[in-house]
């Protein structure tokens, strides 16, 4: 009996279905059950099933295949003309490391599995059986790196899996590893593939981050230099890297006219391009053309970035300016070898900038010390046309001298820019870092306020229309930092007393909108040239000792009261007596979250030594005047060990103004941490 008959006996179809779908098959020359099911007489999971049970196998769905994790190296055994000509995806290796478990549309097919093992050198093929749009998804996928392949299907309503790779009786292990909702495969410095879950801290923010709508591209990018540097600073040679390759990321793109869109896509990749990747060996053109243990590397991770994030969605064009940052401009690179102009140009871009940092940051690249930027650019020069887009390099040079004509006592210059509409600003934020200013940007006064006290830039431009303290007052807390520090004031339409209180107020300009950035970027410039001392790094004044005060927190955030000791767990109010050398605070957070504790110790700027007790487990943070100067717990400590702490809840606390932090250890902007912390939770 012939598989429609089969399913018209089994009543998945009627007579009149069945000849609709033989009707379509001759038409098409698919096989009948794709007919069906491209006619929607059949699900997928209906036509699976059956086929499943036609050739005695097991089915996958397209949901499932979209959340496949597939080790590198099986992939590399299959090349992808092989794949695409016969849609036959390797997905796990059995347990005894001697059979092959592959994805396909014909199950039957023993010709193709035949040349799959000659071609793995597996001795035994084992085939499960998905659709053929689903297999055509995942081959985009894995090979080409399209994050968004499987977006059609899911669209058309795939239906969730109701079975698993669950086969009975033989060598393939019953789970195949990474395709289990909820996990991700990381590659490891070892080499080895470790699993880990999807809800990683890192993972889960960066996910949190993009799906929310409200955050913009400068946001999200914001964030994301946070949470990589983050990440960085656990290796000695490798922090502020990928800070560092953004920043000049965007000063090279700035060269070629893109729109913020295209510019901001290039930003992204530039902090996600090293994202699990082996921290040993740093992958750039030139230590890959020159080693090649560093190709092998390279082959290996070079989706591993992209597919860290694939549950963020992010930009298709992020995701194949990831995919090639290996290509050469000669066409030699991987892995598609393209070449010229077929490279995108974020690939080409990041490739260069990347190589270059290596060179003069690293003193473990391929010449064993890190270089002067001028013989870095020698040594890139030699590669131009052949390695690296040599408009790119030229390109560089020019960021680079623009970049220099700022220096500092061998510094970048900072420039924060304070304004709440991002959009507003975003073509002088461009300019800025086109002309070779670190620019921070801050959205409210609060932010602005952290900034200053924790980390004060060189100059500022601050717009009028800030909240909830406005440009004024901000002007006032900025020459609290600095008395020479440049401010420059913006404003739509200001009255004329709002332009003189702010001269009144000492501010070195007042820039009236609509303006040309160029202008403010030029006066800028002039200021900074000018022999100004560097400004100083007080923090904000302390509260008032012996003023009583009453900690004021949201529904998320809890109450302290001050006793002598860690209290059992109860219900408590925050307050106590303010300043420096107040009464200890101890309690109780039940029902409430450690976070929300920090936000109200840092809101008013607290000074002292927090315990906290979970369970078994203990942790610590130092404040002062707010700031949130390092956090430990168990081995870790500093801004991961803060993160961690974060997510406490329902634990004991005692705070102690009495203990003063000796030492700064963690930099992050407390603002931006506590902004990171709350995403997590």
């Amino acid at each position: 009996m012939r598989f429609g008959e089969k399913l018209l006996a089994a009543g998945i179809i009627d007579e009149a279905q069945l000849e609709a779908g033989l009707a379509h098959q001759q038409q098409t020359g698919q096989r009948i059950g794709e007919a069906l099911y491209e006619l929607g007489y059949l699900g997928e999971e209906q036509l699976l099933a059956a086929l499943a049970r036609e050739f005695g196998t097991r089915y996958v769905s397209a949901q499932k295949l979209s959340r496949a994790r597939v080790e590198p190296e099986l992939l590399q055994l299959v090349p992808l003309k092989f794949a695409e000509e016969n849609l036959v995806v390797p997905i796990l290796r059995g347990k005894d490391g001697r059979s092959l478990g592959a994805v396909t549309c014909e199950p039957q097919n023993q010709q193709i599995a035949e040349e799959l093992s000659i071609l793995t050198g597996f001795s035994s093929v084992r085939f499960f059986v998905a659709t053929r749009q689903a297999l055509q998804a995942l081959i985009r996928k894995l090979y080409r790196g399209d994050l968004r392949a499987f977006d059609s299907l899911a669209q058309a309503g795939a239906s969730p899996p109701a079975d698993d790779l669950s086969a009975d009786g033989g060598d393939i292990q019953q789970e195949p590893p990474g395709m289990h909702s909820g996990r991700v495969v990381a590659e490891v410095e070892n080499g080895d593939t470790e699993t880990r879950q999807k809800t990683s801290s890192w993972t889960r923010a960066v996910e949190s981050v993009r799906e929310s709508s409200l955050l913009s591209d400068n946001d999200f990018i914001e964030t994301l230099a946070i949470l990589v540097g983050l990440l960085e600073m656990q290796s000695e040679h490798r922090q502020g890297h990928s800070a560092r390759v953004a920043r000049l990321t965007k000063a090279v793109s700035a060269a070629f006219d893109l729109d913020e869109r295209q510019s901001n896509h290039h930003l992204i990749g530039a902090y996600l391009h090293d994202l699990g990747k082996r921290t040993s060996s740093h992958l750039t053109l030139l230590s890959i053309a020159a080693n090649s243990e560093h190709r092998y590397l390279a082959k290996r991770y070079h989706l591993t970035p992209a597919r860290l994030f694939d549950a963020v969605h992010l930009p298709r064009e992020v995701n194949r300016i990831l995919a090639h940052l290996y290509e050469t401009f000669d066409g030699s690179g991987l892995p598609e070898e393209l070449s010229g102009d077929r490279i995108p140009l974020g690939s080409r871009i990041i490739a260069a900038v990347d190589a270059f940092d290596d060179l003069v940051h690293n003193p473990n690249n391929l010449v064993g010390a890190t270089l002067e930027p001028q013989q870095a650019l020698a040594r890139m020069r030699k590669e131009a046309g052949v390695l690296f887009d040599e408009q790119v390099i030229k390109a560089l040079e020019v960021a680079l001298q623009q970049q220099a004509t700022l220096a500092a006592g061998g510094r970048v210059l900072t420039v924060l820019v304070a304004d709440p509409d991002a959009s507003a600003s975003a073509d002088l934020e461009l300019k800025l870092s086109a002309s070779g200013f670190e620019v921070t940007t801050a959205r409210d006064s609060e932010t602005v306020i952290n900034l200053l006290g924790s980390n004060p830039p060189d100059a500022m431009v601050v717009d009028y229309s800030m909240a909830p303290d406005d440009g004024l007052a901000l002007l006032d807390r900025a020459r609290a930092v600095s008395k020479t520090m440049p401010v420059f004031m913006t404003a739509s339409d200001p009255q004329p007393q709002v332009v003189t209180d702010a001269f009144k107020h000492d501010v070195t300009d007042f820039v009236t909108r609509p303006f040309l950035p160029e202008v403010l970027v030029a006066k800028l410039q002039k200021e900074m040239s000018s022999s100004r001392p560097p400004p100083v790094d007080p923090l904000p004044a302390a509260a008032t000792p012996g003023h009583q005060i009453v900690v004021e927190v949201d529904a998320d955030e809890a109450t302290v009261d001050h006793s002598g000791d860690l209290p059992t767990p109860s219900s408590v109010t925050i307050s106590g007596v303010g300043g420096s050398h107040g009464a200890v605070l101890s309690g109780s957070l039940e029902g409430k979250s450690a976070l929300s504790l920090f936000r109200a110790l840092a809101a008013k700027r607290r000074t002292g030594h927090l315990s906290l007790r979970l369970g078994k487990q203990k942790g610590e943070l130092h404040f002062n005047q707010g700031h949130i100067f390092q956090a430990m717990v168990g081995e870790n400590q500093g801004e991961e060990a803060f993160l961690e702490l974060a997510t406490w809840r329902d634990c004991l606390y005692r705070f102690d103004p009495s203990q003063q932090p000796t030492k700064r250890v963690i930099n992050t902007a407390t603002a931006k941490l506590l902004q990171i912390a709350k995403l997590m939770s």
